[in-house]
């Protein structure tokens, strides 16, 4: 709908950015919905991390897309960035399912926090 709005408008650079996000906003969901349904049918852990992880990919290229739409503007950078911040969020959860272990910080560097 955004897509034939901005080309009635005549704004082809607003249609084909758009248009480049369908494509990893698609995966991410796909991906999300495919992460719940592994869960529903009490699949194994790696398998939801597979999922969790192909979300958290999609929502970076995403967040990359969403930086090119404003990319003077405060509001698209800080759009992309929680975005990408979601992302790295999700992309954790998963390999953590997997079994991966997080590093500590060492030393006083969690007082940095």
């Amino acid at each position: 709908m955004a897509v034939d709005e901005s080309e009635v408008d005549g704004n082809t650079q607003l249609m084909d950015s758009i248009s480049n996000m369908i494509s990893p906003t698609k995966a991410a969901s796909i991906s999300l919905e495919q992460a719940g349904a592994s869960i529903i049918q009490r699949e194994s852990p790696a398998e939801v991390a597979k999922h969790f992880i192909s979300c958290g990919e999609a929502l970076e290229v995403l967040s990359m897309k969403i930086k090119k739409l404003d990319p003077d503007g405060e509001e698209g950078k800080l759009s992309s960035s929680r975005m990408f911040y979601a992302s790295e969020q999700i992309i954790l959860a998963g390999k953590e399912l997997m079994g991966e272990k997080k590093e500590k910080p060492k030393g006083k560097a969690w007082i940095k926090g």
